[in-house]
Parts: C-alpha cells; sequence; structure tokens
C-alpha cells in the first residue's frame, strides 16, 4: 500500500500546483475501483453518443456507475463509494424541502403592488421620482465636468496656467457638493433609492426562483417517464470528453524507488485527506525499484446541479440536518461535498528487482498486490532495457468474479495487532477501513455492493451512520509485501498439464500480440490473468478440471470458450480472433477530487 499511496501523493501534488481553488479536497480511494472505457462512455450525454446501440445501452446500463461517481464524501480521510448518499438523491431531497412554493406566493403579491412612490394612479412618474431624476442629471453633470477638467493637466505648460486650472477644479467641487446636496434634499433621494433597493430585491428573488424551480424541473421531468433510468440526472459531461477513446489529457509517469519512498515520508507527515489505519502500515515493498503509469485528471460536469441558488439569502432551509459549514467533511451534513474530477491512471507497471523470478511471481498458492490493485501472476520483460514488471488485471470481469473475491479473503497477514477502542467500532458502508487486514482492508467486497443496486431504482434514504470511533493501533500492522499467500493454498499435484495457449487472426492466421486470457475454473477455484507474446503465445500450468476462457484485445471481439484439463499430457489450444473495431481499456480510480459545499447562508 506504501508506494500506492505515494503514486496518489504524487497526482495530489500536480493537481494542487495546477488548482488554486480553495475548496478543492483531494482524497485517495483507498479499495479498488476499476471502470472499463465503456462504462464511462455510456455516462455521456446522449448527444455525445454516435451509436444507437450505445444510446439504448446507456438507458439501461449508466445508473449503477452513476451512482458510484456522485457519491457525496463522508469522511475527511477518503473517498469511496456510498450508493445510500448519492449527490442526485441529496439535491431532490433539498429542491424538495425549499419551500418554493411559499416564495413563489409571495413574490407575486410583491410583484401586483405597484410602486405607489414611483408610480401614481394613472401610471405616471411621481413629483418625487421626477425631482430625484432631474437633481440625480444635474450631479452627474457636475461629475462629468470634473473628470473632463482633469484630462486638462497634462497639456498645461506654465505655472500661471497650472494656478489657474487648480482654482477651477476648486470651483467645480464646490459645485459636485452643492448638486449632491441638491438631490438629497430637494430630489428625494433617500426615499427613491430605499424604493428601488426594494424592487431590486425583488428582481433577485425572481432569479432565485427561476434557478431553483428549474433544477426542480429536471427531476420532475425524470420523474413523469415512471423510469428513473432514463433521467437526465444520470448523464455526466468529462473533461476531456474523449478520454476514454483516444490519449487525450494523458500523460505518462515513472516514479523511481527514491521518490516513491519520499512521496510516502511526505505523505505520512502530511496526513492530508488520508486515513491513519493504512500510513500505519509497515509494508515491505522492497522488491519494487519503480513504478510507471498514465494519469489524467478528468473533471465530472452535471447539467442538472446547480448549487448557486443555495447560496442565495433567499434561501429557506429549516430542516434539523444543516446543509454544509464550509469546512467539515461528514455524515452530520447534508451537503457537505461534491465529487468534481477522477484521477485516474492506466497502463500501470510494477517494476521489479531484477533478482525476481518467474517462479516467484506464477505461484498459484498467492496473490500480488499493489494497493488495492491485484497483479497478474505473470513475469514481463522489456526486451529494451531487460527490466522485469507486473500488470494489474484489468478485466473488470474477472476482478469482480466470485473466485477472485473468495481468493482475495483468503489472503493473511503474517503478523496482526490487536486494535483497541473505547467503544465497539461500526464500519462505514463504503469502506473496511477499521478491519486489521490491510489486504483485505482493499479488497473487492465494497465493489459488490454496487451489484446488489437494482437498476431502475434509486438508491434508499437511510438513516445517518452511527460515527465511527477512531481505534488505537498500538504497533504497526506487518504484512509481507506484495506477495501475499492464501490461507488454504490448493498444493500443485502431477495431475496438471502444461497447456499452450495460441491467438491468431481469424482472416489471416498473423499471431496476436498482448492479448490478454482471463481463466477461470468452473469447477474449482483457479483462476489466471495470462497474455501472449509476440507469437501470440503463452504457456500456463493448469490443474485438471473444467474452465472458461476469456480471450480480449483491442481491435478484436471477445472470444468465450471452455476446455478441460484431463490428465498431464501437454495441451495445445487455438483461438482465432474476429476483427471488430472494439477497445478494451481499464482506469485505475486512484482518488477524486472534491469540491467542498461553501457555507450555506440560512436560518438553521
Amino acid at each position: 500500500m506504501k508506494y500506492f499511496i505515494a503514486a496518489y501523493q504524487k497526482l495530489r501534488n500536480i493537481y494542487m500546483s495546477q488548482s488554486s481553488m480553495e475548496n478543492d479536497l483531494p482524497m485517495i480511494c483507498p479499495s479498488l475501483r476499476v471502470y472499463e472505457n465503456e462504462e464511462l462512455e455510456l455516462l455521456k450525454p446522449q448527444s455525445l453518443l454516435n451509436d444507437e446501440q450505445k444510446k439504448a445501452l446507456s438507458i439501461i446500463k449508466k445508473q449503477n456507475v452513476a451512482y458510484e461517481l456522485n457519491s457525496v464524501p463522508i469522511s475527511p480521510n477518503f473517498w469511496d463509494l456510498n450508493p445510500n448518499n448519492a449527490l442526485f438523491d441529496i439535491y431532490r431531497d433539498i429542491l424538495d424541502k425549499n419551500n418554493l412554493k411559499n416564495l413563489e406566493e409571495n413574490l407575486d403579491q410583491v410583484i401586483a403592488n405597484k410602486s405607489t412612490v414611483l408610480y401614481d394612479a394613472k401610471n405616471n412618474e411621481t413629483k418625487e421620482f421626477k425631482a430625484y431624476k432631474k437633481y440625480q442629471t444635474a450631479h452627474e453633470t457636475t461629475v462629468n465636468s470634473i473628470t473632463t477638467h482633469l484630462e486638462l493637466f497634462d497639456g498645461l505648460d506654465t505655472e500661471e496656467e497650472k494656478t489657474n486650472w487648480n482654482d477651477q477644479l476648486v470651483n467645480l467641487n464646490n459645485l459636485k457638493a452643492l448638486s449632491f446636496s441638491e438631490w438629497k434634499v430637494k430630489g428625494y433621494k433617500d426615499l427613491i433609492e430605499k424604493e428601488l433597493a426594494r424592487i431590486n430585491k425583488i428582481s433577485d428573488a425572481d432569479l432565485y426562483l427561476a434557478m431553483a424551480q428549474n433544477a426542480k424541473n429536471t427531476f420532475n421531468a425524470a420523474e413523469k417517464t415512471d423510469v428513473i433510468s432514463n433521467a437526465s440526472i444520470h448523464d455526466i459531461n468529462f473533461i476531456p470528453y474523449d478520454f476514454m477513446e483516444n490519449e487525450s489529457g494523458w500523460t505518462n509517469m515513472r516514479l523511481e524507488k527514491a521518490e516513491l519512498e519520499s512521496l510516502y515520508t511526505e505523505a505520512k507527515n502530511s496526513n492530508e485527506n488520508l486515513p491513519s489505519e493504512i500510513l500505519s502500515i509497515d509494508y515491505d515493498e522492497s522488491v519494487i525499484q519503480a513504478v510507471e503509469f498514465d494519469y489524467s485528471f478528468v473533471h465530472l460536469k452535471r447539467n442538472w446541479f446547480n448549487k448557486n441558488f443555495m447560496l442565495s439569502e433567499l434561501f429557506d432551509w429549516k430542516e434539523t440536518k444543516k446543509i454544509s459549514d464550509g469546512n467539515t467533511i461528514s455524515s452530520d451534513f447534508k451537503l457537505p461535498a461534491i465529487t468534481k474530477a477522477m484521477m485516474l491512471f492506466k497502463n500501470l507497471k510494477i517494476i521489479l528487482d531484477p533478482s525476481i523470478t518467474n517462479e516467484t511471481v506464477n505461484n498459484p498458492n498467492q496473490l500480488i498486490y499493489f494497493g488495492p490493485l491485484i497483479l497478474k501472476q505473470q513475469l514481463f520483460v522489456n526486451k529494451n532495457n531487460n527490466q522485469k514488471f507486473l500488470k494489474a488485471i484489468t478485466n473488470v470481469r474477472t476482478i469482480k468474479s466470485d473466485q477472485l473475491n473468495s481468493l482475495t479473503r483468503k489472503t493473511e497477514t503474517v503478523e496482526s495487532t490487536k486494535i483497541v477502542s473505547a467503544k465497539p467500532v461500526v464500519a462505514q458502508p463504503a469502506t473496511e477501513t477499521m478491519k486489521a487486514n490491510p489486504v483485505l482492508y482493499n479488497k473487492i467486497n465494497v465493489l459488490n455492493n454496487v451489484k446488489n443496486i437494482k437498476v431502475g431504482t434509486p438508491a434508499p434514504v437511510q438513516p445517518p451512520p452511527v460515527k465511527p470511533v477512531t481505534p488505537i493501533i498500538a504497533t504497526p500492522i506487518k504484512i509481507p509485501g506484495i506477495f501475499v499467500p492464501i490461507k488454504f493454498p490448493i498444493p500443485i499435484t502431477p495431475t496438471g498439464s502444461m497447456v499452450q495457449f495460441r491467438a491468431f487472426d481469424k482472416i489471416n492466421n498473423d499471431p496476436i500480440y498482448k492479448c490478454s486470457i482471463s481463466i477461470k475454473g468452473t469447477n474449482n477455484s483457479r483462476i489466471y490473468e495470462i497474455e501472449t507474446n509476440e507469437l501470440g503465445m503463452i504457456n500456463q500450468l493448469i490443474p485438471v478440471g473444467e474452465y472458461s476462457v476469456e480471450l480480449r484485445v483491442d481491435d478484436y471481439a471477445v472470444l468465450n470458450q471452455n476446455f478441460s484439463v484431463v490428465n498431464t499430457n501437454p495441451l495445445n489450444l487455438d483461438y482465432k480472433l474476429q476483427r471488430e473495431e472494439i477497445k478494451f481499456k481499464s482506469f485505475f480510480l486512484v482518488g477524486m477530487i472534491c469540491e467542498k459545499m461553501p457555507k450555506i447562508p440560512v436560518n438553521q
């Protein structure tokens, strides 16, 4: 977890050096959040989708991801999924409980009463209003005369001219003072301006009413369809909008070991928006030499959200729970902050110590971690510099699979410490911060909660969670490093076969390089994530059993098949992939830039 925190800290520093917004709040995402390009593309407004099939899919599929990315933070130390605390549910509740109806009725009554100070019964200007405009014009004339006179000074050459100019200036200032006094006394200045201020306030109320009513109409129109998932409130405008389609907005970065250590120390010392439980972990990552990835800050814009009407003095909120105080991030407030931008990275490579062997990596009785990410049990070698590295599993179906979830639960620590607290600790809905095992803390069962959200049904409103008691950790938690053993290993027996997988182009039989192969046991707990080499081949020892296999690579359609290993004889499996314009990209959410809501100026 240490170097994952270091990578986050680097991105945090970069973002804060570019942003001058005082309400920006970078927050780490300590659990596994990975999105495929298709999931995020479906969140784009339908006007930006050219494919009719994608438009249909977006209506059905986008709600779950929208709930994730709109989860309102309730902890000052991290951001994570909380489907019971979604921005559009909170926003709609604020609109419903804000007393717009009374404001609209009062406004209509005020407007109906015409100003008797400015106009008489025949709708003609009153004598006071006429006098006000007359003396206002006279005062403005004297002010303009002074302005014109001041412009003459640069053209004066002699002292006599300057003296005469100064005498005229004194006279003009006296005339200005006199005109102002006449405006105040004879022009009824205080009376008229008090009435104008009242009318301007009505205009402000009208503008506020329009903003609030427009926001409310968005939700009302969506609800009339009877299918909330059809609503545009799940649309998100991404900036850059095409980040999932090309390299727009992406930057490559490589962090060497010394910088990773320095960044982790910086994060630990500053402790800015980072859970103390994570920072206390003594994580051995000595086998890592460097970390390389592409990163992007992708901003989230919502057409339906407008905070300005809540900032008006006319905003009426009489509920017990305050909306925000402009500072505190907690469940004690209705809307303390909103998600603003994702801190994403892709193409992650973990550069390893040269002494690491393939046998060390390809051990079926362990999982390999980089923070919350699970890495492939396959050692890659850069032929240009002979550097050895690991890649992250990017297949979301594999990450969400029951096999990987089960194996993750069975990873163990070498040494754990007792967590002591004064009161029982209540876990938050979207985090496992309080667990002693940091690997379990990072893993997938938070992600699995998303599966339980029914499409077409907004998340139910839950009572505020019990505020957790911060645990006291006696000593740092020790874990073995990136190679984490599984508690109940299944021993390798001679009843396994060396299987050779080969991927070819269906048309020209060319080998397919970097084809991702996901293998899952259908009658055992085995799972493998591997890639083909330049020859389109990869060998893997597979125990006897039944398996499903999925092959994915850019520009080809997904191929799903089954195979069996019945004995120890070598097995050759050939797969021919059909060309199709499909891109398989996965993005890991390292952190979320949130925006603290300002203090809402209401009588609460």
